[in-house]
């Protein structure tokens, strides 16, 4: 049961006795009247828990970024509630602070505190971050060293709480090992559940919970394995404690959607965040193969929640936020086998509520004229549709399994039940692309809007978003080369003059802030001194354009000696040795090659569950079904 504190004892502290070892709380409220948006801070939404913390663990969940994204995340959320469901936890939310916040913070020497009690951080015992993308790892050491916890792993003592992480970033622990003690593969809902039982056990030390914590499934260590390298900087094997070839520890998965986990009593934030609405996950995983999307193969295999429980969270978490929009979380909702008839029931549920539904980006060839027209009964938001690659020769290599007749035919069914706002996904830099692929792209941006030319009423709204290619671990394309910024910059000059004026509006994004991902994505253990030396000079909230400050990570490799485009820009060889191979997302790797050779052969691999023919991706082997 959940203990819940009423705002008026939050201002005061808590009542009672609580020693202060046990918590202690920092007066915060001075320092509000010197920030932009104090909101931030103030940890008392609807739905936030408050709880005593005597005698519990204490849990901190940290995505180090602002509170408008982090807010935002949902597998924080889910974590959060889930813990706090167990009487004898106490988890409070830890988000970056702005830059003013910061200042503020270090002119008075004051620690970095959790959302819920303002208590320092550095009191918890567990502090997890949320790691989904890689632009966020400065940010990791800018949010201990604002904590005052230690940031190197090795040089924590026993009163320094536990570092863990997880997400997708996890699936290479590499270039944060130095940071990081415990590393979570895969869906945490039940192994952060272990891991703060584990924490239970005072008598242990701080090593000992470690320890224990490394036997824990799905569970990594950092350090625990030794890199051997040849001259050149490749790796020549990966090896454990005993001296043996390193076994890669293996994701965890939730097997059963139904029975897991799900807050319906969401946190509604204190003000406009960057994914302002209520939230349901339909469904995990995806079959299609997209030779480029890692979310899709460390997700695998494709798992889906019952009518019956969509409904029924769908109404909960309305009637506990008050919120008008409601998001249908997926990698491709729309691959849902129930999915008109759960649109049918949401619209019948909330009818006369002004409830809108929303789903993420879709796959074009799925979309039908029944859901267009189903989802825009409450108000038409723009429509957010991802072809990918323009050509059918490069779709083909990327496995997108998509047409043009298709994609125009998703198109016109949007047109048809009004749509005038459509925004498409594209890549660019994609392995063996040519000028020729990105005419075609240019063509098919014509095409939809003369397509769009012959329907009446308000213009078509069409903004086209291109997103240089970035190669990640435990995809077929982790061999790939990435093209340079010089030949990315010649890319978007032959689409923008391809595409003309009044046709789409086109926005890419930054080339060196993708390269630096894509450096950091495949890096190894040695750029842990690049991101100390970063941090060192001022490297933070990198994932901001007004933030992100190329020349000084430019200035961090070359005092560090790395050349960052051995990680970046170079092919890998069919044997070579990859940093991220001690850990695993259950996909085999004779499988990820032998569909990187089928992309150069532009051969499909068709979605096993659909076509029925197994792909032999070697799921089946770690016993997660296929």
């Amino acid at each position: 049961m959940i203990e819940r504190i009423q705002c008026s004892i939050f201002l005061k502290g808590w009542e009672g006795t609580v020693e202060k070892s046990v918590s202690t709380r920092i007066d915060l409220e001075p320092f509000l009247y010197r920030v932009e948006r104090p909101a931030r801070y103030l940890g008392k939404e609807l739905n936030s828990i408050h709880k005593n913390p005597a005698d519990k663990v204490r849990v901190g969940l940290c995505f180090p970024d602002t509170y408008e994204v982090g807010q935002s995340h949902l597998g924080l959320k889910i974590l959060y509630h889930l813990l706090n469901e167990r009487d004898w936890v106490v988890c409070e939310r830890v988000y970056a602070p702005w830059l003013d916040m910061e200042e503020v913070l270090r002119n008075s020497d004051t620690p970095l505190m959790t959302l819920e009690s303002w208590t320092p951080v550095r009191e918890l015992d567990l502090l997890g971050f949320s790691l989904p993308y890689e632009m966020l790892y400065s940010g990791v050491l800018n949010t201990l060293e604002l904590a005052q916890i230690p940031l190197q792993r090795q040089e924590r003592g026993e009163r320094d709480p536990i570092v863990i992480a997880g997400g997708p970033c996890c699936f290479n622990p590499a270039p944060l090992e130095s940071f990081i003690d415990v590393f979570v593969l895969g869906e945490a809902e039940e192994s952060i559940v272990e891991l703060a039982e584990v924490s239970r056990e005072r008598s242990l030390s701080r090593g000992e919970r470690i320890e224990a914590m490394g036997k824990i499934a799905g569970c990594y260590l950092g350090g625990q394995t030794v890199v051997e390298s040849h001259a050149d900087g490749t790796i020549r094997a990966l090896i454990d404690s005993s001296g043996n070839p390193a076994k890669p520890v293996v994701k965890r998965v939730v097997a059963d959607l139904d029975c897991s986990y799900f807050p319906t009593r969401q946190i509604v934030p204190s003000i406009p965040i960057v994914h302002d609405r209520g939230q349901i996950e339909i469904q995990r995983g995806c079959q299609w193969g997209c030779r480029f999307c890692q979310s899709g193969l460390i997700y695998r295999k494709q798992r889906e929640k019952s009518l019956a429980t969509l409904v029924r969270q769908a109404e909960e978490v309305v009637r506990h936020t008050g919120y008008e929009e409601l998001g249908l979380a997926s990698l491709n909702a729309v691959d849902h086998s129930q999915i008109h008839e759960l649109i049918d029931r949401l619209n019948l549920c909330f009818a006369g509520k002004n409830v809108a539904i929303g789903l993420p980006s879709l796959r074009m060839d799925t979309f039908s004229v029944g859901l267009a027209t189903a989802l825009q009964q409450v108000k038409k938001t723009q429509l957010t549709l991802a072809p990918e690659a323009g050509s059918q020769r490069l779709r083909d290599a990327i496995n997108k399994n998509l047409t043009e007749e298709q994609i125009l035919a998703t198109v016109r069914a949007a047109l048809d039940v009004g749509w005038r706002d459509l925004k498409l996904y594209f890549m660019i830099g994609l392995p063996t692309e040519t000028d020729e692929d990105l005419l075609e792209m240019a063509r098919l941006l014509r095409e939809i809007r003369g397509l769009a030319r012959t329907y009446k009423g308000r213009p078509l709204g069409l903004s086209c978003s291109m997103s240089p290619f970035v190669a990640k671990p435990h995809t077929p394309f982790q061999w790939a080369g990435r093209f340079s910024n010089e030949e990315l910059s010649h890319k978007i000059d032959v689409i923008r003059r391809s595409v003309g004026r009044n046709v789409a509006t086109l926005k890419w994004r930054d080339l060196e802030l993708s390269r630096l991902e894509g450096v950091f994505s495949r890096g190894d253990q040695r750029l842990a001194r690049v991101l100390m030396k970063a941090h060192e000079l001022g490297c933070k909230f990198d994932g901001w354009t007004e933030c992100f400050d190329a020349a000084k990570w430019a200035t961090a490799f070359e005092m560090e000696g790395i050349d960052p485009s051995f990680y970046s820009d170079r092919e890998r060889g069919e044997h070579e040795v990859f940093p991220w191979e001690m850990v695993s997302a259950g996909v085999e790797r004779n499988f990820l090659w032998r569909e990187y050779v089928r992309s150069r052969d532009r051969i499909i691999t068709p979605n096993c569950t659909i076509d029925g023919a197994c792909s032999a991706c070697g799921l089946s082997g770690h016993n997660m079904g296929c």
